[in-house]
């Protein structure tokens, strides 16, 4: 367990989340080789089966690990004020909430899945298919919302390393169960789903071993279940403030895809190529940001203001030097990293990912802003400013895709988040420096 209220801020903070970032690079390699398992195993038909379900299956997925990142939030201050008894009793609300909350989602996309699929548009080629591989990902999320769970009491103790090692596992044995269901057994996209379900079950079968036998200190007893008003109000507001804030964002950017829909496949190719190199050069901003709710967390129960206050400013001097690494690398290689996605052989297409690129990166600067701070409110308690930020952000992409893309095309995409993300910094810097002058 690594206590963040003491040492060093920097060489904390940088062993904390370089474990999340390392999971994040992980993860995204997984992702892709996933696909190109799929697609290349399946065919071109059932790997538009399995990408037109992503959008509902990554609103899930974050649906989950918001509310368990939320729910994480006041373990992780109770612990750093030394209050076992009440971490504990947050644990067990972790529990229950989540359990309950995960039950409720099941039962909502088995019953309305057909016309689930219908509103997102999935063609009718591909309905069924598509139909029979998010029906198993909807069960699994069972072991989803447990590995979730299990992963985030540990961060909130300040242990990052053993989830990685975990995702770790998961990923490898993934692809394995990948390649056993669809190349051995020829299950087709169930099997890819399956294969999926299967590691997150061992994933989180590993975890809960690992709890029970090296963080008894965590382990709720029946006792702990019997809820207080006072217990409840904080868990409930910080577990569903972020997943509401994940979720709108979510659905935000399902919204803004529709719009680059429109374009036709060139444009839509060039713009998942582009989101891909996007995912990946913010992950230490994810990493950063992740870590920040867990120090501002710890050190808001141990009331070491001044101790949040620097570790913010760390935070985001980090994310601004990677921002100016990222800002070279584009300038400077921008004709070549859209070949890292996609052939050279459509010149639009790699200049339309370079065009969006050279447009964006910019703005990480802000971009590293409104996620540090944002995270940081959630740590300090204030989950209304983060939601009503995403709120924003969601109402600003569908006014993008409504006015702003029909008159300037696909530069309006390309242009529609910075604005937002130099809108909503600015706001979120106001609320937290005058947060942090109220709590010191």
């Amino acid at each position: 367990m690594r206590d963040l209220t003491k040492g060093n801020i920097i060489k904390v903070m940088f062993f904390f989340s370089l474990p999340i970032l390392l999971g994040n690079v992980f993860q995204q390699a997984y992702n892709l080789a996933d696909i190109i398992i799929v697609g290349k195993k399946l065919g071109d038909m059932s790997l538009s089966a399995v990408g037109s379900t992503a959008s509902v299956v990554s609103l899930l997925f974050n649906i989950i690990n918001g509310l368990c990142t939320g729910f994480a939030i006041p373990v992780s201050r109770h612990y750093g004020s030394g209050d076992q008894d009440k971490m504990r009793k947050n644990i067990a609300g972790m529990i229950t909430f989540s359990g309950v909350t995960t039950a409720i989602l099941i039962v909502i996309c088995t019953i309305f899945l057909n016309p689930l699929l219908t509103a997102i548009n999935t063609p009718k080629e591909i309905f069924d298919e598509a139909g029979r591989y998010l029906s198993i990902v909807v069960f699994g999320l069972v072991v989803t919302t447990i590995y979730n769970l299990e992963a985030n009491m540990l961060r909130a103790v300040g242990n990052s390393v053993v989830p990685l090692i975990i995702l770790i596992i998961s990923a490898l044995l993934n692809v394995g169960l990948d390649l056993l269901f669809l190349y051995v057994f020829e299950m087709g996209v169930e099997g890819a789903a399956l294969a999926t379900v299967i590691a997150q079950f061992v994933s989180a079968s590993i975890c809960f071993v690992y709890l029970i036998k090296k963080c008894p200190f965590l382990r709720p007893v029946l006792s702990d279940f019997r809820f207080q008003g006072g217990i409840i109000k904080p868990l409930l507001g910080a577990g569903l403030g972020m997943a509401l804030m994940y979720s709108i964002v979510d659905i935000g950017s399902i919204v803004l895809q529709n719009g680059v829909n429109g374009f036709g496949p060139e444009i839509i190719t060039a713009h998942t190529a582009a989101r891909k190199l996007f995912g990946f050069s913010i992950m230490p901003f994810s990493a950063i940001s992740a870590t920040l709710v867990t120090f501002v967390s710890q050190n808001y129960g141990a009331c070491k203001f001044d101790r949040i206050k620097t570790g913010i400013k760390y935070g985001i001097m980090i994310e601004w030097i990677w921002s100016t690494a990222a800002v070279i690398v584009v300038y400077l290689l921008s004709d070549k990293l859209p070949l890292l996605i996609v052939s050279g052989e459509n010149s639009f297409i790699t200049g339309t990912v370079a065009e969006y690129l050279r447009i964006n990166v910019p703005f990480y600067y802000a971009l590293a802003v409104l996620l540090s701070l944002r995270c940081s409110l959630q740590g300090l308690g204030n989950s209304v400013f983060p939601i009503v930020a995403s709120i924003i952000e969601m109402l600003w992409k569908i006014i993008t895709v409504v006015f702003v893309i029909p008159s300037y095309g696909y530069f309006g995409v390309c242009i529609s988040e910075p604005i937002i993300w130099v809108t909503s910094g600015i706001l979120v810097t106001i609320i937290t420096i005058k947060m942090l002058k109220k709590v010191c």
